[in-house]
């Protein structure tokens, strides 16, 4: 099959959840069919990943896209009555390249990755259209309002309220959109007949088989650190949590590992014990130095990958209860679930004072990733639902294929969002 693959971020290298997700899908999907990619690359540096990107594809069209000016588009669109997203996406070289492409190659199958690359898919012949939206960006905007002040909070309402209008739309045009966890899902309401649940996964990496040399007690939280839910997540914790935890451990340590920290995560490094690592060449040699990973989460939408890597990892994770949605695993066994700061501090605090404690949840969280979360499968459903060329518009994921359920990677949750 001749498939296009459209994404609104150059996926590649994985090293971020939508890239990493993306990433995968392209791989996988190359194994047997012919793949085209139609990009954005919204940072010069990533320029030098095209070259590796089309040993994966027939053709790659990364598209420059300037953030400042379309930033200005977003908000433009906005006061027109669109939302910010489409506008800040909208790109006459990309409409350029796709009806190229449409002329020289009959395209049996469309993928587009998030709501931004939508509409360009719906523009694209094809007998089978696929959208993933991952998580719903209408929540995400919700999220965003909720944890604002005014005029953002009117302003991420408005983007909130038009992009669940649209997600709605697009589950009616598309043949299957992909979500990544059930609750998501039921934000729909009902409004869920082409919607298919398939999840991420996670690669178990080699452990070492000794422990490395003591070190001071060590909490660690990685993501990329210019995203608002991962900033907003260390701001709390070092605010509200950390003082707790050194009054028990004068000497522990805080490492936020990722790349583009904002000025504000930077500020927290005169924290005493709080280290900004940056971006690593290795970020499993970062989570092999923790003994807490920690996911405090106000604002989260989908699947915490950052949660399933240190899980993968067999480090103990304390999360919100935001951060846990969507992995379904038993609070107390696979990870430890705080809701407030108080908890939190509890929580990681027990686990510094107590190894057996850690090792213990750490390995039950490495068996758990191992039986839920395993590309393999998830990458199957997919490969199911994108090829099934010829299936009636009507039909649902079960009959597609009865292996494809509403069942989320693990144990059912208790109560969706």
């Amino acid at each position: 099959m001749n498939i296009l693959y459209l994404a609104h971020r150059i996926p590649y290298p994985p090293n971020k959840g939508d890239k990493l997700r993306a990433f995968r899908q392209i791989e996988h999907l190359a194994q047997r069919h012919n793949v085209w990619c139609a990009c954005f690359v919204d940072t010069p540096a990533d320029e030098q990943y095209v070259e590796p990107l089309e040993d994966y594809c027939e053709q790659v069209a990364a598209i420059p896209l300037a953030k400042a000016r379309a930033t200005v588009r977003g908000l433009a669109g906005l006061t027109c009555g669109s939302t910010v997203t489409q506008a800040f996406y909208r790109s006459a070289a990309m409409d350029e390249t796709l009806d190229r492409w449409s002329r020289d190659t009959r395209f049996d199958a469309v993928v587009a990755f998030s709501s931004s690359m939508a509409a360009y898919a719906l523009k694209v012949p094809a007998p089978r259209r696929v959208l993933d939206l991952c998580d719903l960006d209408s929540l995400k905007w919700a999220d965003y309002a909720e944890s604002s002040k005014p005029p953002l909070s009117w302003l991420y309402h408005a983007e909130s309220s038009r992009l669940a209008e649209l997600e709605r739309k697009w589950i009616d045009s598309f043949d299957a959109t992909l979500l990544i966890t059930e609750a998501e899902a039921a934000a729909l309401n009902g409004a869920s007949r082409h919607v298919h649940i398939v999840g991420n996964g996670v690669h178990l990496p080699s452990l070492p088989a000794r422990p490395g040399a003591p070190t001071p007690p060590t909490v660690g939280f990685v993501g990329v650190m210019d995203y608002r839910p991962n900033v907003d997540a260390v701001e709390w914790f070092v605010s509200h949590c950390w003082s707790g935890i050194r009054q028990s451990f004068p000497k522990a340590q805080f490492r936020i590992v990722g790349r583009e920290p904002t000025a504000r995560v930077r500020k927290l490094a005169a924290t005493p014990g709080v280290h900004v690592v940056g971006a690593v060449d290795d970020v499993l040699a970062e989570l092999l130095r923790f003994d807490v990973s920690v996911a405090p989460m106000r604002i989260a939408r989908g699947l915490q990958n950052k949660v399933l890597e240190a899980m993968a990892a067999a480090k103990p994770v304390v999360l919100t209860p935001k951060a846990a949605e969507g992995i379904a695993a038993s609070d107390g066994r696979d990870l430890l679930v705080a809701a407030d700061a108080d908890s939190m501090v509890s929580q990681v605090s027990r686990l510094l004072g107590n190894a057996a404690k850690r090792r213990r949840i750490g390995l039950q969280a490495r068996r758990f990733v191992d039986r839920y979360f395993q590309w393999d499968d998830q990458l199957r459903k997919f490969d199911l639902i994108v090829t099934a060329a010829t299936a009636p518009r009507a039909q649902t994921r079960e009959s597609l294929d009865p292996s494809i359920t509403d069942q989320p990677a693990g144990p059912q949750p208790v109560a969706a969002v």
